[in-house]
């Protein structure tokens, strides 16, 4: 009986902790609605940096500000975007919203000079799969061009190929293999770094990460274990950096970075290339030869196993890209009154309020001036001559008077 009330127990947790971990990043816009018009806010509860994109459209509106709209939103922080309202006093008006979102700063350059270490603990060997330059089968899309899969055993320890701060964690799925159903249900760890750019690592193993987000990790540190989840021919990890980008379209997205690696001490910059063997070795010198009139970089080691390439589809699953939609439909009952809320920011009662403030503070000023300076004060001293004792002015009475 124990056992099973043990059983249950554990087995609910690992629900709840699967539940919150498969949850999106906590960001979205809120609509508020104030006298006749309406407030876009921006909620930004997460730990990363957000790149806003906000398109409007609809019939009789209007808005402070021009469209479409692009944001930069600190983390967690609330940011007023624009007020919406009628464009023609009195009259109802409807509107709708969509937004896209991308973590990184979009008005900031990468640092393209950086090299990455290898994302797994020292001593693991890996054969690279797919690589730019190389054969592609999936790595089709801007999000996943430069990306890189390592193929490596489930449960091979991964960690920060650098440092950041932990932004998104997903560790809750289960399944992993060849099926489209699975694009979105792959387990990542989200590392946000110093120049906004991002790190994701897919396909991680179930409950397997070791940080959460707001964390900060340093570079070499544990992250979590790697596994086959989402949609995977095999056990392999798929890393990419990308980067926020404004679309000519209106939207934003995360388009990945060229990456390269270093290994070995002293350290030897590289790119990762297909079917290389990479090991993460960072305490005996090395070498990395480039033949000539080829793309493809030889790394002096030892002699890869033959083993299948992974493939796998990066659609969606590390890109933290969401566009959302939003109707509002006002009804006609502007006034005079709501103009003036509109246009200053503060109700009529505010205005009122204040005006009267004023009244009274004059009015107190003026009597405290008065205080200072009697009615007669200014002619006291012109012409004075002071007073003359006149004793027929003061007699003693007498009883006949």
């Amino acid at each position: 009986m124990i056992l099973l009330v043990a059983s249950l127990m554990a087995a609910a947790h690992s629900a709840l902790a699967a539940g919150h971990s498969e949850r999106g990043y906590p960001f979205r816009i809120e609509t508020m609605k104030t006298g006749q018009e309406y407030r876009l806010v921006a909620a930004n509860n997460g730990p990363a940096t957000i790149t806003l994109a906000v398109q409007i459209s609809g019939e009789n509106f209007a808005s402070d500000h021009n469209w479409p709209l692009f944001k930069v939103i600190p983390p967690n922080t609330r940011q007023e975007l624009c007020r919406v309202f009628a464009a023609f006093r009195g009259e109802g008006f409807r509107f709708s919203t969509r937004y896209s979102y991308a973590f990184g700063d979009a008005r900031r350059l990468p640092d393209t000079t950086l090299a990455y270490r290898l994302p797994f603990a020292d001593g693991v060997r890996s054969l690279v799969g797919q690589a730019y330059g190389g054969v592609i089968t999936t790595h089709t899309g801007r999000e996943s061009l430069y990306a890189v899969d390592f193929t490596i055993p489930e449960q091979t320890p991964i960690v920060a190929a650098r440092g950041g701060t932990v932004v998104e964690v997903k560790d809750g799925f289960v399944e992993g293999g060849p099926d489209p159903d699975l694009l979105d249900k792959a387990n990542i760890v989200t590392v946000q770094h110093g120049d906004g750019s991002t790190a994701q690592y897919v396909h991680l193993a179930t409950n397997g990460v070791v940080v959460r987000p707001g964390q900060v990790v340093t570079q070499g540190q544990l992250i979590g274990y790697s596994g086959n989840t989402g949609y995977s021919s095999g056990p392999h990890l798929h890393f990419a950096v990308t980067q926020a980008v404004v679309y000519p379209d209106g939207t934003v997205h995360q388009d990945s970075l060229p990456i390269a690696f270093y290994a070995f001490n002293p350290s030897v910059r590289f790119e990762a290339r297909q079917n290389m063997l990479v090991k993460a070795d960072y305490s005996i010198p090395g070498k990395v030869e480039y033949p000539e009139g080829k793309r493809e970089i030889t790394v002096i080691m030892d002699t890869p196993d033959a083993r299948p390439l992974p493939v796998e589809s990066t659609t969606d699953h590390q890109v933290a890209v969401q566009e959302v939609g939003l109707s509002i439909e006002a009804k006609s009952q502007g006034s005079w009154v709501d103009d003036i809320e509109r246009e200053t920011g503060y109700p009529l009662w505010a205005w009122v309020s204040a005006i009267a403030a004023l009244l009274v503070i004059v009015r107190l000023v003026a009597e405290l001036v008065d205080t200072f300076n009697p009615q007669g004060m200014q002619n006291s001293d012109r012409n004075w001559r002071g007073t003359v004792y006149n004793p027929r002015e003061f007699r003693r009475p007498r009883d006949s008077d």
